[in-house]
């Protein structure tokens, strides 16, 4: 959906000729025809016959409103807007619906691109004072966005340029030269710009099928994809050949969409899927992953402990295992780790000193001497460096790329074949972090029009998952696996304690910032990363924070947690609530679940944990107020009530 000056004029020009009685609006040349085939795309305009327009009833809402605001002063007549001026356009979309998400806050990153377009209002409400919000414009804009389904046609022209061109997210100044193309695919919602100011375009998840169909497709027609098209191939492919008539067959022959029997081809596959999303409308929600250098690290850890084990069968990667393999590490080989350790350090000791620990870094031969330097009184350094390992050993569980398990009494942990694929990444592009906005970069395409923010797409590039034009291999990769993973619910105490300050909506990334102290932006940062990728918030693309589904159940678990524990809910807790569950009772009134005592042992089995795990994250279950001594209390059944959501 995109409305420029010329697409404005158009659309008021045609509602004229309405109120004059005529049954079209009827152009005088081709040379004018571009606007008007773009709105029709758009499904604003009905073309009657060549050179012949009427509104559709979502055509003549959008006129109405823009005579509206005309009078009302809200912005200007469209003869008076710049040439190149996009009133709409799916970056506008966007805006609008992040603040409709938002409680109708547009944030500070795109109020005045929406002021620009009148769709800004004050208000006033008693506690919050005088704001700015959406007004109803914007929301009946939005409206006919999602009511007026677009209509989906490629002549050869438009066939050859979508082909060349990069699907993205890439800089928009990668966009071949194509005068109105980009405008097309705007119209039919094939091709997107970021949110506020279309630094970055992407291909939208129905673009990106059509692409791939179009580098297929055998362009023996002036059509190569209409929706009539993609209605006969589909029902030649799931009706029957007889479903269909001769000359649909030969069209869906002359394209190369099926063969002699009448399957489909890889172009009438693309095709079968891009006329699904078309007229489902259905799009997935954005998900990611994030992998920090450390995680990635213990990954290597692991994997390396298996193979000791193969000389020394008594070596098995368990927590102490892998911590001495940290340990005989020599720091010099792992100076990438440095701001993990290095943060750790300041989240432990404080910020104030930083310089005495990067100081340190300098001096230091091993993580050990590291650790020592700053944990030898009390003895404590094994155990700060213990449960740094465990605490990342959750997060690579949370994310399904470990797994621990009861091996001859002993919790040990094995990589999942996801873990493997990350493994493999890390050994091949270098060990690196994999913030989540950096996947969400390419995730984001999954919406119906979006693309992602400038500084997603900067974060995809840098950590290689986005490079000439599209994502890479290990983009597609992370992409995918944040769909495909299972995953376990799991929030770490500074997790908490950023997420019990986060309301359901109406804050957004800076609003965080300022509820802590300025020493701790490193920390907060980490900490959205983590929330995002784990599924209970969402950062939209005007940077507004909202808590998902699962989000709001985990707060409201948690809710009553003291902030103090290391770890409040973690993925074996998790499996222990999912075990306890299995082998207990629902009490509908009470909102438990009771556990008969000799049910206990069964549990430990269904956990698949050794008996000394089990034992430790019911202590932390309990301690968390997620379970009685012998029942799952309402707080417990909310966690796995989000575990459900989650997946």
């Amino acid at each position: 959906m995109v409305i420029r000056k010329e697409h404005a004029i158009a659309l008021l020009r045609v509602r004229e000729e309405e109120r004059n009685n005529a049954p079209t609006c009827q152009l005088f040349a081709k040379s004018e025809d571009s606007p008007y085939l773009e709105l029709e795309r758009m499904n604003l305009l009905r073309m009657v016959r060549p050179l012949e327009y009427s509104l559709t009833y979502w055509g003549r809402a959008l006129a109405n409103i823009i005579d509206e605001m005309v009078e009302k002063g809200l912005i200007e007549h469209p003869s008076k807007w710049d040439d190149d001026f996009r009133w709409l356009g799916s970056e506008v979309i966007m805006m609008i619906e992040t603040a409709i998400e938002n409680d109708d806050l547009p944030g500070y990153l795109t109020e005045k691109e929406l002021e620009k377009r009148g769709f800004i209002e004050e208000r006033k409400v008693e506690k919050k004072g005088t704001f700015k919000a959406i007004n109803q414009y914007a929301k009946d804009i939005y409206s006919i966005f999602q009511n007026a389904h677009p209509r989906l046609i490629i002549d050869r022209e438009l066939y050859e340029y979508i082909k060349k061109m990069p699907s993205g997210p890439a800089e928009s100044s990668e966009l071949p030269a194509g005068g109105r193309f980009p405008i097309m695919l705007g119209a039919m919602r094939l091709l997107a710009f970021s949110v506020p100011n279309s630094d970055v375009y992407s291909l939208t998840t129905l673009g990106q099928e059509i692409k791939k169909a179009c580098e297929t497709i055998a362009p023996s027609l002036e059509t190569v994809i209409s929706e009539d098209i993609m209605d006969s191939l589909e029902r030649a492919v799931f009706e029957g050949f007889d479903a269909i008539s001769d000359e649909e067959k030969e069209v869906l022959f002359e394209l190369a969409l099926i063969d002699d029997e009448g399957n489909p081809l890889p172009a009438g596959e693309h095709l079968i899927n891009a006329y699904r999303i078309w007229k489902e409308r259905s799009f997935k929600p954005v998900k990611s992953i994030n992998v920090e250098i450390l995680d990635a690290e213990i990954l290597k850890g692991i994997e390396e402990v298996w193979k000791h084990h193969e000389s020394d069968p008594s070596v098995m990667p368990t927590v102490d295992e892998i911590v001495h393999y940290l340990f005989y590490k020599p720091l010099k080989e792992y100076k990438h780790l440095i701001q993990h350790y290095g943060r750790r350090l300041y989240q432990d000791l404080g910020y104030q000193k930083k310089e005495e620990i990067m100081k340190k870094f300098s001096e230091v031969k091993t993580v050990e001497e590291l650790f020592k330097s700053f944990y030898e009184k009390g003895n404590r350094w094994y155990e700060k460096m213990y449960d740094i390992v465990q605490e990342s050993l959750y997060t690579l569980e949370s994310f399904n790329l470990v797994r621990a398990e009861e091996k001859e009494g002993k919790k040990v942990h094995y990589l999942t074949d996801f873990g493997k694929k990350v493994l493999e990444d890390m050994k091949t592009r270098g060990f690196r972090e994999i913030p989540a906005t950096a996947v969400k970069a390419i995730t984001i395409t999954n919406k119906e029009f979006a693309a992602p923010n400038i500084d997603w797409y900067r974060k995809g590039v840098e950590t290689q998952l986005i490079g000439g034009g599209e994502p890479t291999v290990a983009g597609k990769m992370y992409a995918q696996m944040a769909y495909e993973i299972k995953r376990l619910p799991h929030v770490t105490r500074f997790e908490l304690q950023v997420l019990h300050k986060l309301p359901e909506r109406g804050f957004f990334v800076k609003d965080v910032y300022e509820q802590f102290d300025e020493t701790w932006q490193e920390e907060i940062e980490y900490a959205l990363n983590k929330l995002e990728a784990r599924g209970y918030i969402d950062i939209l693309q005007n940077e507004a924070i909202i808590l998902t589904e699962p989000g709001k159940l985990i707060k409201k678990a948690l809710s009553g947690t003291p902030e103090g524990f290391a770890n409040p809910i973690t993925p074996l807790a998790v499996r222990v609530l999912a075990a306890l569950r299995e082998v207990g009772t629902l009490y509908e009134k009470e909102r438990k679940v009771r556990i008969l005592p000799k049910n206990f042992e069964k549990a430990v089995k269904l956990s698949g944990l050794d008996p000394e795990t089990f034992e430790r994250e019911l202590v932390i279950l309990r301690a968390s107020n997620l379970v009685g001594k012998n029942s799952i209390n309402e707080a417990g059944l909310l966690i796995l009530e989000a575990l459900d959501k989650l997946n």
